[in-house]
């Protein structure tokens, strides 16, 4: 996508207005106009899993207030794999690269690479993302539409690193 994590201003008012959720629309800066930079990339994920975290917490409220055992249950011990094991993980490589010593990113661009590829994979292919993006609860859920934007921003922030 160019321009930012948002195509155009249509797309993101059609979604504040039908999902009611705000993704964020600031371009991350760019060294020499063609990669994000590695801190803009790093806020911008930090954004995106904050606001997710936000909307599965709202699906989570919803579902415990249902009549349905099954639905509650969903609701404490379900949803917490919903990034099979990815984001935690991530989290932690985040903060061990920190602000992004160029030395530090060129080390560890490969390994993390793989791993943000591996994680896009999973929101991608998963069913369960799917279904709390579409749940029928009406609370707005943008887990794919979110965070598989905000990887790629990473991902470009760290080739643009590895790159001497």
């Amino acid at each position: 996508m160019s321009g930012g994590l948002v195509e155009g201003d249509v797309k993101a008012q059609w979604l504040n207005y039908v999902l009611g959720f705000t993704l964020p629309t600031r371009t991350p800066a760019t060294r020499d106009g063609a990669a994000p930079d590695w801190k803009a990339a790093r806020h911008d994920w930090q954004a995106a899993s904050e606001a997710v975290d936000q909307q599965i917490a709202g699906l989570q409220a919803v579902l415990r207030q249902s009549a349905d055992d099954t639905l509650k249950e969903i609701a404490e011990f379900g949803l917490n794999g919903l990034t099979g094991n990815y984001k935690v993980p991530l989290m932690r490589t985040l903060l061990a690269l920190g602000d992004g010593d160029p030395a530090t990113l060129q080390k560890a661009g490969s390994r993390v690479l793989g791993f943000i590829d591996a994680f896009r994979k999973h929101l991608e292919n998963s069913e369960q993302v799917e279904v709390c993006d579409r749940n029928p609860f009406g609370v707005a859920v943008t887990i794919r539409a979110t965070l598989v934007p905000a990887l790629g921003q990473l991902a470009a922030a760290l080739q643009a690193a590895a790159k001497p």
